[in-house]
């Protein structure tokens, strides 16, 4: 008898792209993500819970021959707007990872791709980029098609040691792109604005960039404020954007890094990491059960930053599963596996292979994944056909 995986999906974003967003590569088309979902149904594909799947995989449990969870990390609002309405119509279910740090405070549900469809709104009064309101997880929740776990509470990433790799200053120059974390770290509290708002204009110009690491894969360094204070004094005097135009600019700011006294800075302690991990983990799970009231048992680590401090103190503090890294080859999410381990695949779209990032992938191809992920080595070979039919009309054409 067949032992099948039980492919878990990672989405992002669904919907129209931001042209201007580092991570636009994030959002699956909706036209792609509507023929996925359509070929769901209509080959039997049975859309489970997380807790069905921990169930499976801790007692064994039967499952449907074609199970799949769906997932969306970090919470965007095009998951209220355009990712739900598609989920209801073909009736399936999902998982949101929400980051509690990024959750907008509107209160409201704002309105979705079905108000427009029946003609509710125009099209131009769908709302754009932003994070979810915990009205709108509430909503989601309440109608059976979605759950609500967590993706801890910051989601951003912190120095890692006293080394300067940059200077933040106006986007473009000398093909600058501004890290997002120091408009988050800086300004924690509107976090939920940052891609509307332009935190990152909001950093002083100077500011140092250091070597960094995901928040919660390992200890921060704290900077020093003096240094971070020279520096931006000094881009200041220097006519602020108009310094970063001058010759040497750069030079100058790392000569003064350079003289600067040492000793200004520091890293965390292993207790003061530790408990840092343990307070965002457990205020994150606390914060979605105590707005939504329901179960959070699991886990999606940001960015895949784990280790085995974090994934120990994950356990202390409820979690029954954690994800593993999502390109885990050794995992199917099978009974007799890990129980709290959760290994994630792509959607397909975007399907990214050495750096050529394809979107516009067809339903067959999506689900030639999922059958290649549970075991089925016919549908490993159409897979690896559709990514050489990708590739071709990528070099040759240069479509997405």
């Amino acid at each position: 008898m067949e032992i099948r995986g039980v492919p878990v999906v990672m989405y992002h974003g669904v919907g129209p792209t931001l042209e201007t967003w580092q991570w636009r590569y994030l959002i699956t088309p909706l036209a792609v993500f509507e023929g996925q979902m359509r070929r769901l149904r209509d080959e039997g594909w049975h859309t489970i819970t997380l807790a069905r799947l921990h169930d499976h995989l801790s007692r064994g449990t039967r499952l449907p021959a074609r199970s799949v969870v769906l997932t969306f990390d970090d919470g965007y609002l095009d998951n209220w707007v355009y990712a739900y309405p598609v989920l209801k119509r073909f009736g399936h279910h999902a998982v949101i990872w929400m980051s509690t740090d990024f959750v907008d405070p509107c209160g409201t549900a704002r309105p979705t791709l079905e108000d427009y469809r029946a003609g509710r709104i125009p099209r131009g009064e769908l709302p754009g980029p932003g994070y979810l309101s915990w009205e709108e997880m509430r909503r989601m929740v309440e109608s059976g098609h979605v759950e609500i776990q967590s993706h801890a509470r910051t989601h951003t990433w912190y120095p890692s040691g006293p080394e300067i790799i940059d200077f933040h200053r106006p986007s473009g120059v000398g093909a600058y792109m501004p890290p997002p974390w120091l408009g988050w770290n800086m300004f924690p509290e509107r976090k939920y604005e940052y891609m509307t708002a332009g935190l990152e204009d909001l950093v002083p110009y100077g500011t140092p960039v250091y070597r960094h690491t995901k928040a919660l894969a390992g200890r921060r360094y704290f900077e020093d404020p003096g240094l971070m204070e020279l520096l931006t004094e000094r881009v200041k005097e220097g006519g602020g954007r108009a310094f970063f135009t001058k010759s040497g600019w750069r030079r100058e700011l790392r000569g003064l890094a350079d003289r600067h006294p040492p000793g200004g800075g520091r890293f965390e302690t292993d207790s003061e990491y530790e408990e840092r991990v343990r307070m965002e983990l457990a205020e994150s799970r606390g914060a979605i059960a105590g707005a939504l009231g329901t179960a959070v048992d699991y886990l999606c680590w940001p960015g895949g930053g784990r280790n085995a401090v974090t994934i120990r103190i994950a356990e202390e503090v409820g979690y029954l599963a954690t994800t593993t890294h999502f390109l885990d080859t050794e995992r199917r999410n099978v009974y007799g596996q890990d129980p709290r381990e959760i290994n994630r695949i792509g959607s397909g779209a975007p399907w990214v292979w050495r750096g050529a990032v394809i979107m516009n992938t067809e339903p067959r191809f999506f689900t030639a994944l999922l059958e290649a992920f549970a075991g089925n080595k016919k549908s490993l070979l159409t897979a690896r056909l559709y990514k050489l039919k990708y590739l071709f009309r990528h070099f040759l054409f240069g479509w997405e």
